[in-house]
C-alpha cells in the first residue's frame, strides 16, 4: 500500500471518525516535460483534516511542475495548467480509494492471521 502521510498511528476507527467530520485523501499532481514527452504523476496520498490548508503541502509539486511541465509540445503546456489548478485548489481527492486500499488490507492482514482450534 502507498504511503500515506498525516495519519500517524491513527486505527481505522479513529481515521473513519475523522472521515465523518470531513476530513479526506488528497494528491497533489506534478508534470515533468520533455519534447515530446509529458509524464504526469501524482504525490503520496496526504490526510486533510477540515480546515487544514493544503497550500504548503502542495507547494513543492506545484514548484515541480512550473519548472518542468510546460516543455513537450502539444501536452506540456496543458498538463501543466491541469496540475496546477488541481494543486491550487486542494489537491484531488482520493478518499474513496484509498478507504477502500486501507480496508482491504486490513481484510487480507484478518484472513491471513492462522486460526486457533479449539480443544474439547
Amino acid at each position: 500500500m502507498p504511503t500515506i502521510r498525516g495519519i500517524g498511528r491513527m486505527t481505522i476507527g479513529e481515521m473513519r471518525e475523522e472521515i465523518k467530520r470531513g476530513s479526506r485523501f488528497v494528491v497533489f499532481e506534478y508534470v515533468i516535460s520533455l519534447f515530446l514527452i509529458s509524464k504526469q504523476q501524482v504525490s503520496s496520498a496526504y490526510f486533510i483534516r477540515p480546515g487544514e490548508a493544503t497550500f504548503f503541502k502542495s507547494l513543492p509539486y506545484t514548484l515541480v511542475t512550473l519548472v518542468a511541465g510546460w516543455w513537450a509540445f502539444p501536452f506540456g503546456p496543458a498538463n501543466t495548467i491541469v496540475a496546477i489548478r488541481d494543486n491550487l485548489r486542494g489537491g484531488r481527492d482520493v478518499s474513496v480509494e484509498v478507504i477502500d486500499q486501507i480496508l482491504a488490507a486490513a481484510d487480507k492482514r484478518i484472513k491471513s492471521k492462522p486460526q486457533k482450534r479449539r480443544s474439547r
